[in-house]
């Protein structure tokens, strides 16, 4: 089992975006997951065949929790989406979004998408650790979505970039960026180029 505070820069300046993650995995892949906002008093949990659910309050218990469900949002134009990191993002990745939908700045991108606020999230530049990543399959699975790699590959075995969605939505939004740039390139940047 995997846990780690995701969000650190943010938790080790007290500043309330910081969650705790974790997730399990079997001989079949990703088995539970876990994502805990204790500023939010909120908490996300999901295990393969369970469902998804939202558990709210400072001492969370599926009691007291609701399911959760994805949006049902078809039209990719103007769809709600949560971007992590953008200022390490090319701009062709950002324009191509831009064109196309609603982009928003993402503060828990997966209790959004899973609780219906968002109907997908993209993250992209610097990759993601596989720590990071580990619990999203389960849980957006659970609700009803879809998660993988900017390309489309298994977020798990891709370039630790993210596209989440509702899951109607993927197949457009695949087709939009898997052939973007995923990562500014700070090199150039840095010569001047």
């Amino acid at each position: 089992m995997d846990h780690r505070v995701n969000g650190t820069t943010y938790f080790t300046h007290r500043v309330p975006l910081f969650s705790n993650d974790l997730a399990y995995e079997d001989e079949h892949g990703p088995a539970i997951g876990v994502i805990n906002m204790p500023m939010r008093q909120q908490m996300v949990v999901a295990g393969r065949g369970l469902g998804c659910w939202v558990l709210p309050g400072p001492d969370p218990d599926l009691r007291s929790g609701r399911r959760a469900r994805v949006t049902e949002r078809t039209s990719l134009g103007g769809t709600r989406t949560l971007m992590h990191n953008p200022a390490g993002w090319p701009v062709e990745l950002l324009s191509a979004l831009h064109r196309r939908v609603l982009l928003m700045p993402a503060t828990g991108m997966i209790a959004a998408l899973v609780t219906g606020w968002a109907d997908a999230g993209v993250i992209a530049g610097p990759p993601m650790g596989y720590e990071d990543v580990a619990p999203m399959p389960v849980i957006v699975t659970e609700a009803g979505g879809r998660v993988t790699d900017l390309g489309g590959a298994p977020v798990l075995r891709g370039g630790m970039s993210v596209l989440v969605t509702n899951g109607r939505l993927h197949d457009e939004f695949v087709q939009l960026v898997k052939d973007l740039p995923r990562s500014r390139d700070w090199q150039a940047l840095a010569d001047g180029d």
